[in-house]
């Protein structure tokens, strides 16, 4: 692969990111409940987050295993929260019985939770 062929493939990548994280920022703006408003940010900013660091390893490849280590540790914390956050959340909003609204397809789950009781 040729020297410029990388930078512009991270570029790229970085841009599908940021795509991901303008639907993130739409979902939140216009779903209708808490619950899909949880949804939305944390799968495309996931996503989004992981791309945008994989476009900037490869952009700048040339600075050595530090800059490949940092994104990869990064992807690998946004990868471990951003789901356990999200689920708490969801579950604190059952917990505090916040509505679902009628045309939302599923239920959150109503198991209770042990450490709020």
């Amino acid at each position: 692969m040729t020297e410029g062929a990388l930078p512009v493939i991270g570029a790229l990548l970085s841009l599908v990111g940021a795509l991901f994280f303008l639907t993130a920022a739409v979902g939140l703006l216009r779903l209708p409940d808490f619950y899909t408003r949880a949804h939305a940010p944390t799968k495309a900013a996931t996503l989004g987050l992981l791309f945008c660091a994989l476009g900037s390893v490869l952009i700048y490849e040339t600075h050595g295993a530090a800059v490949w280590l940092e994104k990869l540790l990064l992807m690998l914390f946004v990868l471990l929260t951003a789901p356990v956050s999200a689920q708490l959340l969801v579950r604190g909003a059952v917990a505090r019985r916040i509505p679902q609204m009628s045309n939302t397809q599923g239920t959150p789950s109503t198991e209770p939770i042990e450490w709020l009781e």
